[in-house]
């Protein structure tokens, strides 16, 4: 699954100030604090943010901390027109350093907080360094976040608290896309699970399974389907894909259904197919062949339905259908290779054909180096060569043989 940059216009509400023709990032535009802050509550909004851990202090402690509290709020102004004005480099470096003048304050929370879309706006997603340190970052944010939210009383800000409840949905979302596209599948369950709400985790068994998801919650399942199937935790894959069924029954309705719907047949042809539930998988097959004829993971259809052929010894046409895979003008990733060549050796060996099965093993030797898998192999190719060499000495049947015949069962579940 891709994940796209975060746009601004979805991440940042932007208000005019009504004087200069500026934009800012709205911080506080609930009633209760414009009223407070009068008619030119724009202008004040990040002084106002600043004046909050003030409010108690002394008349000299306030007196001495003006100078940076103005400068914290013109840099803040200045970078949010940046934002505004998607200058990514030049807004985040004003950001960084609203949050020297004035650390552990909403202003300083705020400015994080656009720091980071900022910083997601200017990442390389080819760089896994750079990623990896702008996760850290949404990390320490939330900390930052949630320690200022337990020590401030919620009825001296609670506007402005419920605001920062929405903030760190944004950045642990943004951090479970960002572990997600590092494939750490682990990292990015537990966040979604910090995004998905007590109460709606007690009832998501039943209420979620019956009705048709939001785009938050469709998104969020669709990443925890997939860390399932890459983790091969099959029976929360499972779980996950009926949580999704009523969704997708009903974008399948339309004339073009959106192209997650294909993703997920493939998903669900999978998980099916591991658990031996064989026809289900043929038949998400060709639901995608039939509502994505242009399909973009043909190659991941075919393995799918190449294994349901084995499955019924249709081994001609499953051999065929996996060299056509291996044969497409853009080369498959090495992990689809090796589960090509796989179930391709595994098929001549139900046939027991040792040699060619023997040379098939090989192949996902080769592209598996030093993996579990190609470890499995290798098993397999010695078996190939006890067996061929008992029948031409014996000219006993292979089958005979109690390990063979346990070994023609035996598929590895991961890599397939």
């Amino acid at each position: 699954m891709r994940i796209g940059l975060l746009k601004p216009s979805k991440t940042a509400e932007i208000i005019s100030t009504g004087r200069s023709g500026t934009f800012h990032p709205a911080i506080l535009p609930e009633q209760a604090i414009m009223k407070l802050l009068g008619p030119w509550a724009f202008f004040n909004l990040a002084a106002f943010l600043l004046a909050l851990p003030l409010l108690v202090r002394t008349p000299a402690q306030l007196l001495a901390q003006s100078e940076p509290r103005d400068d914290a709020i013109a840099l803040f102004r200045s970078a949010s027109n940046a934002f505004a004005s998607q200058q990514w480099q030049q807004a985040s470096e004003q950001y960084r350093k609203v949050l020297s003048l004035r650390p552990g304050t909403p202003l300083a929370l705020e400015a994080g907080y656009y720091n980071l879309l900022a910083l997601r706006q200017l990442l390389r997603l080819d760089d896994p360094t750079e990623s990896e340190q702008l996760a850290r970052d949404c990390s320490e944010w939330v900390c930052l976040a949630q320690a200022w939210k337990q020590s401030n009383h919620p009825e001296t800000v609670q506007s402005y608290t419920e605001k920062l409840s929405d903030r760190l949905g944004s950045i642990l979302r943004l951090e479970a896309h960002l572990a997600f596209s590092s494939k750490r599948w682990t990292q990015t369950l537990g966040l979604i699970e910090q995004l998905t709400p007590t109460a709606q985790r007690a009832t998501a068994q039943t209420d979620l399974a019956q009705t048709v998801l939001g785009p938050s919650d469709l998104e969020s399942e669709l990443i925890r389907l997939e860390c399932f199937v890459q983790l091969h935790r099959w029976t929360e894959a499972e779980n996950s894909i009926q949580k999704l069924q009523v969704s997708a029954e009903e974008k399948l309705t339309q004339l073009s259904p959106p192209r997650w719907i294909e993703r997920f047949l493939v998903r669900k042809a999978e998980v099916a197919m591991v658990l031996g539930k064989w026809k289900d998988a043929e038949s998400d097959v060709w639901k995608i062949r039939t509502h994505f004829p242009e399909c973009k993971v043909s190659a991941e259809v075919d393995y799918v339905l190449a294994r349901c052929l084995v499955h019924d010894a249709r081994f001609e046409e499953a051999r065929q259908l996996l060299a056509s895979i291996l044969a497409i003008q853009q080369t498959p990733p090495a992990e689809l290779q090796s589960k090509v060549w796989w179930i391709t050796a595994e098929s001549h060996l139900m046939q027991r054909n040792f040699p060619d099965a023997y040379a098939a093993y090989e192949q996902v030797v080769r592209l598996g180096a030093d993996t579990p898998w190609a470890e499995i192999a290798q098993r397999q190719m010695a078996i190939c060569q006890q067996a061929s060499g008992s029948t031409m000495a014996s000219g006993s049947q292979p089958n005979s043989d109690p390990l063979l015949r346990s070994t023609q069962k035996q598929t590895p579940k991961q890599p397939r």
